[in-house]
């Protein structure tokens, strides 16, 4: 079961309530806490949901405008990052099991929204850059948030890409 903590907006979008009471995760569960929102795409009245998990900072991009309408395809989309990354089939297997549903609850954490307000600024970016909705770059610009380096702890050299948090977390080897 994962946990999503929505925006607001994208709850409204979705037409769902948050859950008031949330249970603990698996503990054999890395993947189990993600933050949502829309992500514009700089096409008229097309819109996406940017998935982050935390603490990672994983980025996975679906087009649509809800939580249940991208739900399948967030699924895919993560199994298919995990394999371009060369995570451990046993790892990917273990944790898609685990992810047979979900519960929506509020955000709660103003830094993992500090982090999605920057990872939006380079999505629509480079969404801007495609010729039309359909030849948005998902898989690229999904590697590109792996890349990406945030500052993590409060000293300001303090800076970790979402790669290298699974390296350190499950010893995972760089492509």
């Amino acid at each position: 079961m994962l946990i999503i903590h929505s925006v607001r907006k994208l709850l409204n979008t979705s037409r769902v309530e948050a859950a008031l009471y949330i249970t603990e995760p698996n503990q054999s569960q890395y993947l189990h806490g993600w933050y949502a929102r829309l992500l514009p795409s700089g096409f008229a009245g097309k819109m996406m949901v940017m998935y982050v998990h935390e603490p990672s900072l994983m980025c996975i991009v679906c087009k649509g405008k809800t939580i249940q309408g991208t739900w399948d395809n967030f699924l895919e989309r993560l199994e298919a990052l995990l394999k371009r990354f060369n995570f451990p089939n046993a790892f990917i297997k273990n944790e898609l099991l685990q992810a047979e549903g979900y519960v929506i609850s509020k955000t709660n954490s103003r830094s993992m929204l500090s982090f999605m307000n920057q990872m939006v600024f380079d999505l629509e970016y480079n969404c801007m850059k495609s010729e039309d909705f359909a030849a948005i770059p998902l898989d690229w610009m999904e590697e590109q948030m792996m890349d990406r380096p945030y500052q993590q702890g409060k000293k300001q050299y303090e800076f970790r890409t979402p790669l290298q948090y699974w390296q350190q977390a499950i010893g995972l080897v760089a492509r």
